[in-house]
């Protein structure tokens, strides 16, 4: 297995790592900071409708996948027999990505790196009896049965965005780790990018087990 490189004049801190990853263009560098936290920490977070609405009005994804809403439960049904939430973020600059002129292309590109890695790293770190949720939408099956009107063919390994399940995860990344999230918004690039994923669990996961994944996996 291919090793991401801890870059050698960043403190490896507590929580977080600074961590340089190769990609086909050459090596970017990004930072990852985890916290856990009760699941019952994230009942004021929640507001399952807003989120529906908002993924109806302007997500293509509404309707035409069992992970997203009207389908997708809310979090409080889905945590149910889960005491702990490791969050998860994964933040890089877009200048990492200045070889893009493009700046759709650009923030396309920096979203992608961080969202194959980060499910990389949580199906890794996962537990047969835990479940975790994803940077976006199920991407098991092209295309998603739904589109077919058929049942989901992985109801088991089917995976949930914090927004689908309900979550405000913007204010949930502000309160854990004090980062704002930042938007692509009329064709231009933010500072940067992030993503949000996490493990439901009943063990309190380490940071170092989360931290150390990033040593095994680019």
């Amino acid at each position: 297995m291919k090793q991401a490189q801890i870059l050698p004049l960043m403190k490896f801190l507590e929580n977080e790592a600074f961590v340089q990853a190769k990609t086909p263009h050459g090596f970017i560098n990004y930072h990852c900071i985890c916290k856990t936290v009760k699941v019952n920490e994230l009942w004021g977070f929640l507001n399952k409708c807003y989120f529906d609405s908002l993924c109806q009005k302007g997500c293509t994804n509404y309707s035409q996948k069992w992970s997203c809403p009207p389908y997708a439960p809310n979090f409080k049904k889905y945590s149910q027999g889960y005491t702990y939430l490791t969050a998860i973020v994964r933040k890089v600059s877009v200048n990492e990505f200045d070889y893009i002129k493009n700046s759709y292309l650009k923030i396309k590109a920096a979203n992608s790196v961080l969202k194959s890695r980060m499910d990389k790293m949580l199906r890794f770190v996962k537990k047969e009896d835990e479940a975790y949720i994803s940077t976006g939408s199920c991407r098991l099956c092209k295309p998603c049965k739904r589109k077919q009107n058929k049942p989901c063919a992985h109801p088991k390994e089917m995976t949930y965005s914090f927004e689908a399940l309900g979550v405000d995860v913007s204010a949930l990344t502000q309160k854990l780790f004090g980062i704002t999230l930042l938007w692509y918004k009329d064709k231009v690039c933010p500072e940067y990018t992030c993503v949000v994923g996490g493990i439901l669990s009943n063990r309190q996961i380490a940071d170092k087990e989360i931290l150390d994944v990033l040593n095994q996996l680019v």
